[in-house]
This record gives C-alpha cells, sequence and structure tokens, in this order.
C-alpha cells in the first residue's frame, strides 16, 4: 500500500508492485556499456547510446522510456475486448495497473512495467511481440502470465506486462495482445508523464550520485547495478547503498506510522530511520516535488544504506546523511 510506504524493502518501481506475492524480480544485475535492441531486429548486435535504431529503437531507450506514461500504454480499447476495463491507475513513474473483470465477471488484473528488470526472464525462442523479443512464463497453477518484451540487453531490462486472475488459465494470450499493444503505443511516442518543473523524472540514478560520493560511503570498487529506470543499487564487499526516484507520499506524511525521525539535510526537511542488529541499516526519504494523478502526492528521493555486518561504533544514518548533502545540489531546481 501506497501510504505504507516500505522502509527496508528492496522492491520499487522498477520491480513489479506484485499482483501475486509469489512472483518477485530478480534484482541481480551487472553494469557495462548498454545495448538497446532494435525494435524490428531481435537480439542482434549492440547499439550505440543514444543514437537512432531501425524500426524505431531509440524510442525504447532508458532516457526515452522514463518519460513513458505507463497508464497510456494500457489502451482501453484493447482491454475492452476481454471485458470490462477498469480505471488504470499510476502506482509509480513506470508503473500502471488496471484490475478490471471478464465477462464472465472472473477478475483480470493487469500491471504494466516499463523498465522492468528483465534478468530472470529471458526469450526462448523466436518468439516476438511487436518487433521485440519476448520471455513469457506462467505460474504452476496457471493463475497468472508474465510476458517481457526486452528493450535493451546490458542491462538487462523491458516493457513486462503481469496479468493475474483468481480463475486459471488462458491469460498469456490476453497478456501478449495488451503488451503487443503497448509496445506499439511506445514506438509512436504517446503522450508521456505530466511533471512539474524540478522532476526528478529524466534523471538517471546510476549517474547522479558522483563517484567520490560513492567511494567514501561504501569504499572504492563498488559495483553500480540500475534494477529500475529509477533505482540503482551500488554494492561493494557487504556493504551496499541504494537511490531510488519514485512517486508516493510526502515521507512526512507517514512519519508517525513509519515511526521515523525528521532530519535537516541543509535546509532540506527529510524521514529517517535506522537500525543497528544484525545489520547497520539507515534510510533518508524526503519530498522534492508535488505530483499529481497517482497514487502518490509527490516525487520522492530514497537513500537506504545496508553494512551486512556492523563495525563498532558506526552509526549508518551519519554516512547516508553525508551522501544526501552530496545529492541534493545534483537534484532538479523546484
Amino acid at each position: 500500500m501506497r501510504a505504507s510506504r516500505r522502509w527496508w524493502a528492496v522492491a520499487v518501481a522498477g520491480g513489479l508492485v506484485a499482483v501475486l506475492a509469489a512472483c518477485g524480480t530478480d534484482l541481480a544485475r551487472s553494469s557495462g556499456p548498454r545495448s538497446t535492441v532494435p525494435a524490428a531486429e531481435g537480439l542482434a548486435g549492440p547499439a550505440t547510446t543514444g543514437t537512432p535504431q531501425p524500426g524505431g529503437g531509440d524510442a525504447f531507450s532508458a532516457a526515452s522510456l522514463r518519460r513513458v506514461n505507463p497508464c497510456g500504454l494500457l489502451d482501453e480499447e484493447v482491454l475492452a475486448q476481454f471485458g470490462t476495463p477498469a480505471r488504470s491507475r499510476l502506482r509509480d513513474f513506470g508503473l500502471c495497473s488496471n484490475y478490471m473483470k471478464d465477462p464472465a465477471g472472473r477478475d483480470l488484473n493487469f500491471t504494466l512495467t516499463v523498465g522492468d528488470s528483465s534478468l530472470a526472464r529471458k526469450p526462448e525462442g523466436s518468439l516476438k511481440v511487436g518487433g521485440l523479443p519476448t520471455a513469457e512464463s506462467e505460474l504452476d497453477d496457471k493463475s497468472a502470465c508474465f510476458l517481457t518484451a526486452i528493450t535493451e540487453t546490458n542491462p538487462s531490462r523491458g516493457i513486462t506486462i503481469q496479468l493475474g486472475s483468481d480463475t486459471p488459465g488462458g491469460l498469456c494470450d490476453p497478456a501478449r495482445k495488451v503488451l503487443e499493444s503497448a509496445v506499439n503505443e511506445v514506438r509512436d511516442a504517446k503522450p508521456p508523464l505530466e511533471v512539474q518543473k524540478g522532476s526528478l523524472v529524466d534523471l538517471d540514478p546510476c549517474t547522479t550520485l558522483d563517484d567520490a560520493t560513492i567511494t567514501t560511503a561504501i569504499g572504492d570498487g563498488a559495483t553500480k547495478n540500475p534494477t529500475s529506470l529509477h533505482t540503482c543499487a551500488y554494492n561493494n564487499r557487504g556493504v551496499a547503498l541504494r537511490l531510488d526516484f519514485t512517486i508516493s507520499n510526502d515521507p512526512d506524511d507517514l512519519a508517525e506510522a513509519a515511526e521515523t525521525t525528521p532530519v535537516d539535510l541543509g535546509g532540506i526537511r527529510a524521514q529517517q530511520k535506522s537500525e543497528v542488529r544484525s545489520s547497520a541499516r539507515c534510510e533518508l526519504s524526503w519530498a522534492h516535488v508535488k505530483f499529481e494523478g497517482a497514487e502518490g502526492t509527490s516525487e520522492v528521493v530514497n537513500l537506504d544504506f545496508t553494512r551486512y555486518q556492523p563495525q563498532a561504533g558506526e552509526d549508518p544514518c551519519t554516512t547516508l546523511q553525508a551522501v544526501a548533502k552530496a545529492l541534493i545540489p545534483k537534484l532538479p531546481q523546484t
């Protein structure tokens, strides 16, 4: 639930908000040169970042996909082929859902994710949807189908449709048709997200923090792992840092329920929570700008720090506050 924003969970925006808790997203990633998948050429060789690709491939670059309104990809005319669409709900920058009914009254719960980590879902055979190589899988009981049209191979990510139902069976065909429509909508550059001045939407979380700040926080040689278009995890020998730009409720409004403490980051009020037990953890969150039209009220910056074997006398929040203060000047002006 958006109003009870998680403090230690690793799932976000770029992984799926699970319709079915039984199916998660593998967030393990490796860094390296990015390869955009040409829309009509499958997994042919790597493409140069920023160069338009054959078949409209540039529309599937990370920079372009960050601006896509995911609810604009759940076309009501397409959904209406399978029953009565509900209102599509924008749940994060790249996440939208439509929980509808088919003509017999069974649930059809569509969730669409743009820029989803696809490392755990590899294309098999020659399946393509909308010209993109596609991975397809079902739960053993046929109560959910998952399809990911691969848009990049390094890092591996794509556009995912997750379709679940209270009545198993026959879910992959409608999921495939909705995904095909979504891919075509992206190619046709349908209306982007509407954001306010100073929005975080265009930021790449894996390049926003400078290397010196990361090294000071978690040591030299850290890896950068983009787990979604708006989330990056930095890891280095038992210590991790995570930066997440998301749509959520203002952390100040959740402070009592989340049991957080307000802190001053040089004129920015943030909410902080720490824990030192088997590991040392701290999270800082603050609202950057308002956001309207979603299940959340603000664009929010989340920072997480974890050391899995605590060091004597270490305060993880001191480390994380230093990262936050280095990050704030790099954010867009409001």
